[in-house]
């Protein structure tokens, strides 16, 4: 480039009409302007992002556009890869991973220590055990969380199917979700007679929060029948005490009752809460 490149005006012969361009020369970079003055058409547009950043963005698109089972067996593995390899192409590793396994389920079921062993760091063979993991979770049966406790029928034959053989005297809490599902069902250390009924309120309300529970029912198995009632006296102390401090948790107490071989005596239609 000349020195006359600064404001030169070329006429091509050959354009026909005679368009006069305006060369324009900033340091290193070169803009062709046109007759408005702006850039012309020819102007270069900047590349597409490249590199292992790029091409993760786009698997990402894709999988959210068209789910995982638009993916290629060596693809899955490539976008697991991403969680334990942060800037690299993990394709190749991905491809070499499943040729060394034979198959997507060998390598994906492998225990971490063969992982390292081919080569992967722990981050990455904990990123590729995640599926095994979840699928196991997926498996177990969950009975509680699937348990509505939504009327007094659903709350007896839980009772009665699952708390059969609980031993006598045991206090229960069974905490639930916002739509009455039971989070957890859990055996609170607490004896009836004893007054410790602060101690008591206090973990309960804690584990409640702890649980996120929306409200929760306790369970008394009584040791005899009717129960004795210095037993449904303390209870209702209890009860009504949780459910005073309940209120400012957001927190339901939806009954109390004891139970005894079938039988069942509820503190809420006794009007004790």
């Amino acid at each position: 480039m000349t020195k006359h490149c600064d404001d030169a005006l070329r006429t091509d012969s050959r354009a026909g009409g005679g368009l006069v361009h305006r060369i324009r020369e900033t340091g290193s970079v070169m803009t062709r302007v046109g007759r408005s003055g702006g850039k012309g058409a020819g102007q270069a547009v900047p590349f597409r992002e490249t590199g292992p950043s790029g091409h993760r963005a786009r698997m990402r698109a894709r999988v959210l556009a068209s789910g995982a089972a638009s993916l290629a067996d060596y693809e899955i593995v490539e976008m697991l890869l991403f969680i334990g390899v942060p800037r690299r192409d993990t394709k190749p590793q991905a491809k070499a991973l499943l040729n060394r396994f034979g198959s997507l389920g060998a390598l994906l079921s492998a225990s971490a220590d063969v992982l390292r062993e081919a080569g992967l760091s722990d981050r990455a063979a904990a990123a590729l055990g995640l599926p095994a993991s979840v699928a196991d979770c997926l498996s177990r049966p969950d009975p509680l969380t699937r348990t509505p406790m939504g009327d007094w029928d659903a709350v007896l034959t839980y009772c009665d199917t699952q708390l059969a053989d609980a031993p006598p005297c045991q206090l229960r809490v069974l905490f639930l979700d916002s739509i009455n599902h039971i989070i957890a069902d859990e055996a609170v250390d607490d004896i009836w007679d004893e007054g410790k009924h602060e101690l008591t309120q206090r973990h309960i309300l804690l584990r409640a929060l702890d649980l996120h529970a929306t409200a929760l029912v306790g369970v008394r198995i009584a040791p005899s029948w009717p129960p004795p009632v210095a037993m449904i006296e303390g209870d209702a102390v209890l009860m009504q005490a949780i459910s005073y401090h309940a209120q400012n948790l957001s927190l339901t107490i939806q009954d109390h009752v004891f139970l005894r071989q079938g039988q069942w005596l509820s503190l809420r239609q006794q009007r004790r809460l």
